[in-house]
């Protein structure tokens, strides 16, 4: 095969991609190497076609961005990478620098998106008109490039690959770039460049401007169904009877087919009303949208603190469960709000406790922030902290509304799985599958957005050095129509008659489908009551005390993960971490509080509360830590007048952290105190424990703790004394058993 750029052009599903991989086994049948370009989320589709072919070896999986930075690499031209979120931040101190005044998230964000296309088509900002919001463009994209000296963002990966030596080695012996509509003229300018070298296959629906295409590709026929239901419940219900029966084993009256043959393409906002119902139908399916980390357990508590309207959301995601209930009942927000509630319901500690907009502490820098992380338990602080680098640079008098906005741009890739895909339209392009269902066959859901430029309108697109920007509208939505209606070598297009605004219009008109037996238990017997699986989770334990109260009652166990009832707020939490008298001029003046912190001041100066202490199988959530040369004092924190409850069968945590602290080589001595709330320490058991010391207790914890981790993970109710002192009645399914 000589080297050189072939072309192939033809329309969704015409055998471009099986053609690729025809021209890749020939290669790799001879020991050959292939370097296979395409979009990411395309990776395990084009692997599980190369499988179906049998075992080879030499063919590798390419992005674009993924390739010109191996060029760079073998070069030596690589440089610091810029990721997007730092593009928008850069683009925000230009805009300041530029004197535009305060800056605005969003506004930076379409600057930067500017900016980007603008560079992806090799403009440069000098042939911006001067003049209008495309000259502030112009002074924007000037200043941007100077401030991002030293460093390389995406698109200047792209324009330095152009440049560089090509030194790959290995040498690929072929390059197949598939799966994109169309290429942009930088991409096609190194392809053509690396052709000189070695072959490399292009497959394209769009052909760019002056290319001739080596071979076209006529359309194959597709087999299409169009059904219409009522609504679209009855749509996704019809869905999931149909993957249901599409699954089955023949033996059973179904299908058969793999979890991998069937596919599913939703409007973003579907998909996550489909996952809730597929335990029901007990179908694998996967999420296949990009997880946002706002989405995440860790995510979700850091903007909680960063809002600068809370709601009663926020505060149970950051703990104040009590204030946080009331408020949603009311359906209160806002900090005024919230704060005058706090105080009607004798709560205040609850809303100034919190770091965010609801309190002066809020994190303006970075021992601010790492402070704050730490409180909300957030592990995998870098990829927060980094954003707040970025939030600071760009203003930092007050970085939170940047660190919020750049953390909601932060999307993280989704979950590779084994069942059925539930794909949003934008990553379902390119992947194909035996069959496929498309919800919501209507007009107006499935569009590529386009829309004039807010800086370079249609006209100016067409003038001067700006003619190598493409035009905005290119009505390019059929195209995109007729790949989605394309995914499967069989296409099923369902669509609701109706919506909850009103009747719809159908892209093509379709005929009921036929009855479908029933697929979930709540369908198959209406007339008994459903009694849903005990619940499961594979998240390990919060910490120790959870595994403790696990041997007594799993379900209760499993409910306690979540604030749902209004708890008492310890009083400790008044205190800060770690403790320091001399900010605590408020709490002295206070005449119960004030003598008794005079009083224990050595005990109190420096101790640090609720710290979280994690282990490889376990975690410690330790109410009181204070170290003294190589001495450590453990505190068991407790309510007013409360007594000491360290019994084995009532305590674990403080045990296990004893044997853990005098196994550590700086520790020479542990104190173990129990200490309620305006009263005074007092010592343990023995007190004082030192390397070599029996600890009898450990003797009854340890073949519990053991017991409780082989069992965590399934949690079914379990009956027995404990239930009269239970809060959880009324969720308790112990009567089902």
């Amino acid at each position: 095969m000589k080297p050189g750029l072939h072309i192939v052009q033809g329309p969704p599903a015409s055998g471009k991609t099986r053609l690729a991989l025809a021209w890749a086994l020939e290669v790799l049948g001879r020991r050959g190497r292939v370097f296979w370009v395409g979009l990411p989320h395309q990776r395990a589709y084009v692997y599980r076609l190369l499988s179906e072919e049998g075992a080879f070896l030499g063919l590798e999986f390419l992005s674009f961005q993924a390739l010109y930075y191996r060029v760079l690499a073998e070069a030596g031209w690589l440089k610091p990478l810029l990721p997007g979120a730092g593009r928008v931040a850069l683009v925000g101190e230009a805009l300041r620098r530029a004197g535009e005044g305060p800056v605005a998230p969003g506004e930076a964000r379409l600057f930067a998106r500017a900016i980007a296309e603008l560079k992806r088509y090799g403009i440069s900002p000098f042939a911006l008109p001067k003049e209008g919001e495309a000259g502030r463009l112009r002074r924007v994209y000037r200043l941007y490039e100077r401030l991002k000296a030293g460093s390389l963002d995406y698109d200047d990966f792209r324009h330095r690959a152009l440049k560089a030596p090509l030194r790959l080695f290995p040498w690929p012996d072929l390059v197949v770039v598939d799966g994109f509509r169309e290429v942009g003229p930088l991409d096609l300018r190194f392809l053509r460049r690396l052709s000189e070298r070695v072959p490399v296959l292009l497959t394209l629906e769009v052909l760019p401007e002056g290319c001739a295409p080596h071979r076209v590709l006529e359309a194959r026929p597709v087999a299409r169904r169009v059904f219409r239901l009522a609504n679209p419940v009855e749509e996704a219900r019809y869905l999931l009877r149909a993957l249901k029966r599409a699954l089955a084993p023949k033996a059973l009256g179904g299908e058969g087919l793999a979890p991998e043959d069937v596919l599913v393409v939703a409007p973003p906002e579907r998909i996550g009303g489909l996952m809730l119902l597929k335990d029901e139908y007990g179908l694998p399916l996967e999420d296949g949208r990009e997880r946002a980390l706002a989405e995440t357990e860790e995510g979700e508590r850091v903007l909680a603190l960063l809002n600068p309207f809370p709601t009663g959301r926020d505060l149970l995601a950051l703990g104040f469960s009590a204030l946080g209930r009331k408020a949603l009942r009311l359906g209160l927000a806002g900090e005024e709000a919230l704060r005058a509630l706090a105080e009607r319901e004798g709560l205040e500690g609850g809303v100034g406790g919190l770091p965010g907009a609801c309190a002066p502490r809020a994190p303006t820098s970075r021992p601010g922030a790492e402070a704050a992380l730490e409180a909300l338990g957030v592990e995998a602080k870098e990829v927060f902290l980094s954003r707040f680098r970025m939030a600071l640079r760009v203003d930092r008098g007050e970085p939170l509304a940047w660190w919020r906005s750049l953390l909601l741009d932060e999307v993280l890739p989704p979950e590779v799985g084994r069942g059925v895909a539930v794909l949003p339209p934008l990553r379902a392009t390119g992947v194909r599958a035996r069959r496929a269902y498309v919800l919501e066959w209507v007009a107006g859901r499935y569009t590529l957005g386009e829309r004039e430029d807010y800086f370079l309108l249609e006209d100016l697109r067409e003038q001067g050095l700006l003619k190598g920007l493409p035009r905005r509208l290119r009505g390019l939505d059929p195209l995109f129509l007729e790949e989605l209606s394309t995914r499967g070598e069989e296409v099923v297009l369902l669509y609701p008659e109706a919506g909850p605004g009103g009747p719809v219009e159908p892209l093509a008109a379709g005929e009921r489908p036929e009855a479908l037996p029933p697929a979930s238990r709540l369908e198959a017997l209406p007339q008994a009551p459903f009694r849903p699986a005990h619940p499961t989770s594979p998240a390990s334990p919060p910490h120790v005390e959870a595994l403790r109260r696990y041997l007594e009652c799993p379900f209760r166990a499993y409910l306690e993960r979540y604030p749902l009832r209004d708890g008492e707020e310890s009083p400790w939490r008044a205190l800060p971490s770690p403790v320091d008298l001399g900010a605590l001029g408020g709490l002295f003046a206070d005449g119960r509080v004030g003598p008794w912190l005079r009083a224990h001041g050595a005990h109190l100066q420096g101790l640090r509360l609720y710290v979280l202490w994690p282990g490889r199988r376990y975690r410690l959530r330790l109410d009181g830590v204070r170290w003294e040369g190589r001495a450590v004092h453990l505190y068991r924190l407790l309510g007013e007048g409360a007594e000491p409850d360290l019994s084995p069968k009532r305590r674990w945590t403080e045990w296990l952290a004893l044997k853990a602290l005098l196994q550590r080589e700086d520790v020479e001595a542990v104190h173990l105190w129990a200490w309620p709330w305006l009263g005074r320490p007092r010592p343990v058991g023995k007190g004082v424990y030192r390397k070599g010391d029996a600890l009898p207790a450990l003797k009854e914890v340890e073949p519990l703790l053991e017991k409780a981790l082989r069992s965590w993970g399934a949690f079914p109710p379990r009956p027995g004394p404990h239930c009269h002192a239970c809060g959880l009645a009324d969720l308790c399914r112990k009567e089902e058993e």
